[in-house]
């Protein structure tokens, strides 16, 4: 048996690939949320709520308090 291959095979299963590629076109997409906007604009976007709800509840199961540590972390 190929230990070195073995080894790798366990620590892949452990990679997480998120798509981040929303985020290059976020304020273009906010921007265009809040045209002819009445009231309050909107802050995030719709792709931005559905990522961080694939994060909270399918990937991590975490509270709602370390999803905002979570996405503080993601800003800087």
């Amino acid at each position: 048996m190929n230990w070195t291959n073995y080894d790798e095979k366990l620590i892949r299963r452990g990679e997480i690939l998120l798509d981040l590629s929303f985020l290059a076109s976020y304020n273009q997409d906010l921007s265009s949320m809040n045209i002819n906007k009445i009231g309050r604009p909107f802050a995030l976007t719709d792709g931005y709520i559905e990522f961080l709800t694939v994060v909270r509840y399918y990937l991590f199961n975490m509270p709602y308090r370390q999803l905002e540590g979570f996405t503080r972390s993601l800003s800087t």
